[in-house]
């Protein structure tokens, strides 16, 4: 076995381990999946090391599996500088959150299931992040799925949490299908099934291209696909943070990542991938914007990052994709944990207009959840800055439709306007809620908030150096392309401070709280949850009345049995007389009728 291989096994047989400790009052096994994930993390660190030390790709295939006409499956791992650089950021993550979680849920009575859930989740992603060919990746593919259902579903006796769940399966399980076609495709025409070597003609590429790009749509929550990530949180805060910020919902990104060879072999999915990255993060960033739930701005601003890394897809850069993914999880996961601990806080108070003042109630947390918005925003020298810049940039020197660029440019400055909106309600400003006392800041989960600021600062520069594109983009621009992305930014951030100068002169507004028709659409996608299923429903209630009451119940069903009963009974009554005349006729008919037909 590769050396690269088998340092690779030690933090999978270290989070394998952490699944068989037994539970009692007396030993707290998720104590030792805390310490499970960090040594795993650490000991994550050396395949990194090897790589950046020697550079070269390795692939270990390990057993046959089964085979697909000529094409023949082995259980393999593949090490490259996407698997490489991906499981630590994967594994410090959910370390930190695991660290987290111990303080954020140590009420809940099945505190070790959940811990159980979050190990098997990551083991779930690791085999899909090294996957070396479609069939092992579609494994940790459906594997993150299925602890996706089961986490969100976590309050089971939620009705909120109930629909989340199912909604999050059913938008998945649509777009699986692509998966499924691709994979197919790909078996029939007996095109190779390893990740590494997948290449076809543009005639044979457009099809399986088309899957994948429908299976990520689906994973990574693009148009189309978007209203499950906001409905999923209603799952806990830590679910929210590790699955729908830095791991499941970018596998989707990844997918294409790992394809991207295939998919450039079809112009038509280059320029499809381009398209609707861009719409998504224009869409995703107007819906952030209307909402006055702290998670679901979060959640929508995930979705806008989603839409900028597909986009970066469409330039033919799968490294600027890759990186702003590593630089993604820092930021996202702390902003989540920060709105954990401050929704904790307050008595599990999510409208931010009820929140306010916290940067002396709550200090630290407030400090971090600015850095995060900041990062987010693509502040310079944060770690957002390094990739989103970059990616702006390559749209900006490449020979694209304008309304990619446009559409992209108005998103970032909307995404400063969100986070500024947040800010201002959550941090600055005067209390809105009962107490005005200090709030506690346990140490528990300050360390892992903390431990991922020191991600959304330093992280960017460190990735940036390690990860230089394949498609070296243009080095030379007029200065205004240059800039293009710092002036969207300072842009939303003059707008958004001139908006909360005037803020508290403004006169509430007595027209009712209903948005209007437009922003419903964006953020509640009114085609498929209203209008569509008003009409299934009418369709239903109109198939249900014919079929059920008119057809069964009344043609073929009990009425018609009993309309057939008083026929034949109206028909026997009047030889029910008592009358032995007739009786007397009946009978020598009927014995004529019989010796008539017993005659030759």
């Amino acid at each position: 076995m590769n050396p690269a291989i088998m340092l690779f096994m030690l933090p999978l047989t270290i989070m394998l381990s952490s699944l068989f400790l037994p539970y009692s009052k007396m030993n707290k096994p998720f104590h030792a999946k805390v310490l499970a994930t960090k040594l795993a993390f650490f000991s994550s660190l050396l395949p990194l090391a090897f790589f950046l030390y020697d550079g070269l790709v390795v692939t270990s295939h390990e057993v046959y599996w089964l085979a697909f006409n000529v094409c023949p499956i082995h259980i393999s791992f593949t090490l490259d500088k996407y698997s490489v650089l991906f499981l630590p950021i994967s594994l410090f993550v959910a370390w930190s959150i695991m660290e987290f979680t111990v303080k954020y849920m140590e009420s809940d009575p099945k505190i070790d299931t959940f811990f159980r859930y979050l190990i098997i989740f990551t083991l779930m992603m690791m085999v899909l992040v090294t996957a070396e060919n479609v069939v092992q990746l579609f494994i940790g593919w459906e594997g993150v799925g299925i602890m996706s259902y089961m986490l969100i579903n976590w309050w089971s006796y939620r009705s909120t949490s109930n629909k989340a769940a199912l909604q999050a399966v059913i938008y998945n399980r649509l777009a699986d299908v692509g998966l499924a076609i691709a994979l197919a495709w790909m078996v029939v025409n007996n095109l190779s099934l390893d990740i590494q070597g997948v290449r076809a003609s543009p005639d044979l590429a457009l099809i399986p291209a088309l899957g994948f790009i429908l299976a990520a749509a689906g994973k990574s929550a693009q148009f189309g696909f978007h209203p499950w990530l906001p409905a999923a949180m209603e799952g806990p805060t830590p679910v929210s943070a590790l699955l729908h910020s830095s791991t499941m919902v970018v596998a989707g990104v990844f997918l294409l990542i790992r394809t991207s060879k295939l998919i450039y072999s079809s112009e038509t999915a280059t320029m499809i991938c381009l398209l609707l990255g861009a719409l998504t993060s224009l869409l995703a960033a107007t819906c952030a914007l209307t909402q006055n739930d702290m998670k679901k701005i979060i959640a929508y601003s995930t979705t806008s990052q989603l839409g900028l890394m597909m986009t970066a897809i469409g330039l033919k850069q799968p490294e600027l994709a890759f990186m702003h993914i590593a630089t993604h999880a820092f930021f996202k996961a702390m902003l989540f944990l920060c709105a954990g601990a401050i929704i904790h806080n307050l008595n599990n108070e999510q409208d931010i207009r009820k929140m306010g003042g916290l940067k002396k109630a709550m200090p630290i947390t407030s400090s971090c959840l600015i850095i995060g918005a900041l990062a987010l925003s693509g502040m310079p020298f944060m770690s957002g800055f390094y990739s989103k810049d970059a990616i702006i940039e390559a749209l900006n020197t490449s020979d694209i439709n304008f309304f990619s660029l446009a559409m992209t440019l108005i998103a970032t400055t909307f995404t400063v306007l969100y986070n500024l909106r947040m800010i201002y309600f959550v941090v600055l400003g005067s209390p809105r809620m009962p107490t005005l006392s200090a709030l506690p800041e346990a140490r528990q989960t300050l360390n892992p908030i903390l431990r991922l600021a020191v991600g959304s600062i330093a992280a960017g520069l460190l990735i940036s150096i390690n990860m230089l594109p394949s498609n070296i983009p243009q080095m030379t621009m007029p200065p205004e392309i240059k800039l293009a992305a710092l002036i969207v930014t300072a842009l939303g951030f003059l707008t958004g401070a001139a908006l909360m100068s005037t803020a508290p002169t403004l006169q509430p507004s007595t027209k009712g709280t209903q948005s209007p028709l437009p922003f419903k659409m964006t953020h509640f996608y009114f085609i498929i949850h209203h209008t569509l299923s008003t009409i299934t429903l009418w369709i239903s209630q109109k198939l249900s009345n014919h079929l059920t009451d008119q057809t069964h119940y009344e043609a073929t069903g009990p009425k018609m049995l009993a309309y057939l009963q008083i026929l034949m009974t109206k028909a026997l009554t009047s030889l029910h007389k008592s009358r032995i005349n007739s009786y007397l006729k009946i009978i020598a008919l009927a014995m004529m009728l019989i010796l008539l037909l017993s005659l030759p």
